[in-house]
């Protein structure tokens, strides 16, 4: 009776592992139930005829009745669980199949018991053989919930094992035992099928997490990538950005017609530009490293003053310009922002120097 599993558990989000679990159970169940049900009734058609043909026709026909009226109900359960509405709580509908397996249980086991007959073998064996084979076919079919085979199999097998060696002709002991062993054997394994499929369920369970789980974290992932793809966007934006304003300045600096002058925060020269050059009548790498009170009439307390000021401020000073001559010009003092606490110099703009000078 085995098929491929087709339709995955109609269950809500949210639930806990255990309810899934019990509806991968049921559901299983009752996939596998019609065929079972009505191969349950093709064997008591059959069986009602055999019945028929020795002449117990009141009873068998009592007995099959009680047969259509259990396999109406397993009808109805299966068709009252296709139709439930989704997510609903799937212990009731186990609870039904229990129900009618017991109820079917009772029916095969009056057949081995009130119906089974005094004669001949052949019957006796036919009624034997009908038991054995529904309640050990039965078990792929049931085995998915607990309990669900055992309703069928304690009243079908054992009372009838009971009866037929122990009550009709007299005790039989060796193969009594040996009956009732072999009832329990059918037990024992229907048991162990249910188990396993039970861990199958289980792991089911725990893979369909482990997948949402693991798309959750690609969504997370693709969500982190793409934010990151942001930031190194506006970032390189950024980074062009000052490159580029970067570039502005430097071109600003070097092509300036005012002399500008860059310290560090002791007052000596690090770099200035082509105009400051012209109007000192030195080169770049004279200027560098000179003291800037070498180029302007300032004092050195002043220019150290100047380098932690909060803000700039201008003054009138004298700049030492090519050949001695002495040129009254502003200068304007800016001091550079701090850097991690550390304080890198001032900036100095040289204005109303002469033409001629310039």
């Amino acid at each position: 009776m085995a098929e491929t599993r087709k339709d995955p558990p109609q269950v809500p989000g949210g639930i806990t592992p255990a309810e899934r679990l019990r509806a991968l159970q049921v559901q299983e169940l009752y996939r596998l139930a019609p065929t079972a049900a009505a191969y349950s009734y093709f064997g008591a058609l059959l069986t009602l005829g055999v019945l028929i043909d020795i002449g117990d026709i009141g009873r068998g026909a009592l007995w099959f009745l009680w047969a259509t009226a259990v396999t109406f109900l397993r009808a109805i359960c299966i068709v009252g669980y296709r139709r439930r509405a989704p997510g609903s709580n799937p212990e009731p509908w186990a609870q039904l199949v229990v129900i009618a397996n017991f109820l079917a249980g009772v029916q095969w086991g009056l057949l081995g018991t009130v119906l089974f007959p005094e004669g001949p073998a052949y019957l006796q064996l036919f009624l034997l053989m009908v038991i054995i084979c529904f309640v050990a076919g039965a078990v792929t079919a049931y085995a998915p919930v607990r309990g669900a085979h055992e309703a069928l199999a304690v009243p079908a097998a054992i009372p009838s094992a009971i009866y037929i060696f122990f009550v009709q002709s007299g005790p039989h002991w060796y193969a009594g035992v040996l009956a009732l062993f072999f009832c329990f054997t059918i037990l024992y394994y229907a048991s162990k099928l249910s188990r396993n499929m039970e861990e199958g369920f289980r792991l089911q369970v725990e893979r369909d997490d482990l997948l949402a789980l693991t798309e959750l974290l690609n969504e997370k992932l693709e969500r982190e990538n793409r934010d990151l793809a942001h930031k190194a966007a506006v970032r390189g934006a950024s980074v062009e950005s000052a490159r580029e304003r970067a570039d502005r300045l430097e071109a600003l600096f070097e092509r300036s017609a005012l002399p500008q002058i860059e310290c560090d925060a002791a007052g000596n020269v690090i770099v200035c530009n082509p105009a400051a050059e012209k109007l000192f009548g030195l080169r770049h790498d004279e200027v560098a490293g000179r003291s800037l009170t070498t180029l302007l009439a300032v004092s050195e307390s002043d220019v150290k003053s100047l380098a932690y000021a909060p803000h700039a401020e201008i003054f009138e000073v004298e700049a030492r310009a090519r050949d001695g001559v002495r040129v009254a010009c502003r200068a304007s003092f800016t001091p550079l922002p701090a850097v991690d606490g550390r304080h890198p110099g001032f900036g100095v703009v040289l204005t109303g120097i002469p033409v001629i000078i310039a």
